[in-house]
């Protein structure tokens, strides 16, 4: 039984019902009207943590965090709305806006304590994997490329005596799926993973349901790939999954807070860039007296074509109109490129004139990478799914940059799904954050 959930319940109430109690009865000295309000807050907070799902996850994710801040903002505009709707002030509004942070800094800091010690108290566990195919050798590949995850695969089980023949690799097949139970006694076994390509039998099935007992998680091989390598696995998606996993509603407060979001850091980066961005448009524009901008047709939300713009990096006699980084690579001691542009590019400066996209709407600041109609067509030819990626609008960075700068349309597709699953405003801005980081150490590759 998870009791960490229950703790996390308990000290969130005391934080939001002390800290509002604390900021309502220095506004209105009128104890029971302050007290009863606390309680209608406090309650109603922790009713849409657990409604939204906040003490699902043992450790806490980057998207807790969002639907903490979104159901605080709630609460808080209920209580505003309860006691002082007549007769809001200023400062009342900097004490709300103030009470919000630090109950928000409060539940992350709880949680950023019992996240270090859990992972410092956390023992190895051991995992079985049934299927010893190329799922369950690809799953278990996957788990000995992280040993920061502590699992540790002790073996396979498999009924095809071909598989067993023709064993090939490091870890042991230690029997058949009629072995689980002892398999998993004497192995200590916490953790199994299905990773059988068809669909099992109804023998198979119950000799895991006898086998396996209470305490034992069980996950399909394809859930746990994505729970430790942060992406999907397209080539194993079927319609049902993509379905339930991703087409959902997107929360309208979501949606708002997003767009308010990106807004402001578009114009932040704009008023902060300037210098920069004056000196690149002077040095563009002397290189070859050409055009400063360069823009050009990428595939947008919904299908949607839009004119993406950056500064333009390359002399103008020797770009053709179709080229497009996606498609040809370019070096940087490419002759085409300006050589004061060099630096533009490395550090991605030539990208931020796309912040008037994302001030237009074509945009987001965090969101899947927009491609070429050329290149959008040929992977929704060839890639399964593809054009699911355009449900959110591309981003000027995103979850795919951050984790790897050339991936294959496959594995784009991969990290784009799962961010389109698990997105939440806390969780881009980690993702900004990280992608500012590779930019300013320059190993970032933008659009």
């Amino acid at each position: 039984m998870n009791i960490s959930k229950y703790i996390f319940s308990l000290l969130d109430l005391i934080i939001i019902a002390g800290f509002t109690y604390f900021v309502f009865i220095g506004y209105v000295q009128n104890l029971t009207l302050v007290s009863i309000t606390t309680a209608i807050v406090s309650i109603l907070a922790i009713i849409l943590f657990w409604a939204k799902g906040v003490y699902k996850n043992a450790i806490p994710k980057f998207k807790d965090y969002g639907k903490i801040f979104e159901s605080l903002i709630i609460t808080t505009g209920v209580s505003s709305f309860i006691v002082f709707f007549a007769q809001m002030e200023p400062t009342f509004v900097y004490l709300l806006i103030a009470n919000i942070l630090t109950i928000f800094i409060l539940l992350v800091l709880i949680r950023i304590v019992w996240t270090i010690i859990k992972k410092i108290c956390t023992r190895t566990k051991n995992v079985l994997i049934v299927g010893a195919g190329q799922d369950g050798k690809l799953i278990a590949e996957e788990i000995q490329k992280r040993p920061h995850l502590k699992l540790k695969v002790v073996g396979f089980l498999d009924d095809n005596m071909n598989t067993i023949e023709d064993e090939d690799s490091t870890i042991p097949i230690l029997g058949l799926t009629c072995d689980s139970e002892a398999v998993i006694k004497d192995n200590n076994v916490k953790i199994v993973i299905i990773a059988v390509k068809s669909r099992m039998d109804s023998n198979i099935l119950t000799d895991l349901v006898r086998g396996i007992p209470l305490g034992v998680k069980v996950w399909r091989m394809y859930r746990f790939y994505e729970k430790i390598t942060h992406k999907f696995l397209v080539s194993k998606m079927s319609v049902n999954w993509l379905f339930y996993d991703c087409v959902r509603k997107t929360a309208f407060l979501y949606s708002i807070l997003k767009r308010i979001c990106d807004i402001f850091a578009s114009i932040l980066i704009l008023l902060i860039t300037l210098p920069l961005t004056i000196i690149a448009a002077i040095g563009i524009k002397l290189s070859d007296l050409g055009p400063i901008f360069f823009t050009q047709t990428r595939i947008g939300k919904l299908g949607k074509p839009f004119k993406m713009i950056k500064f333009r990096t390359m002399y103008q006699d020797k770009v053709d109109d179709d080229f497009d980084d996606d498609l040809t690579e370019v070096k940087a001691n490419d002759l085409r490129i300006i050589p004061f542009c060099r630096i533009l590019r490395k550090f991605h400066i030539d990208e931020i004139p796309q912040m008037l996209n994302v001030l237009r709407g074509d945009m987001s600041i965090v969101g899947p990478r927009a491609v070429r109609e050329e290149v959008y067509e040929e992977n929704r030819t060839n890639v399964p799914f593809w054009e699911c990626r355009n449900w959110v609008r591309p981003g000027w960075c995103g979850w795919q940059q951050v984790n790897v700068n050339e991936p294959t349309a496959e594995v784009r597709l991969g990290y784009d799904l799962y961010y389109i699953k698990h997105r939440n405003v806390c969780w881009e801005l980690a993702i900004f954050i990280a992608f500012i980081a590779k930019v300013l150490a320059g190993k970032a590759r933008g659009n």
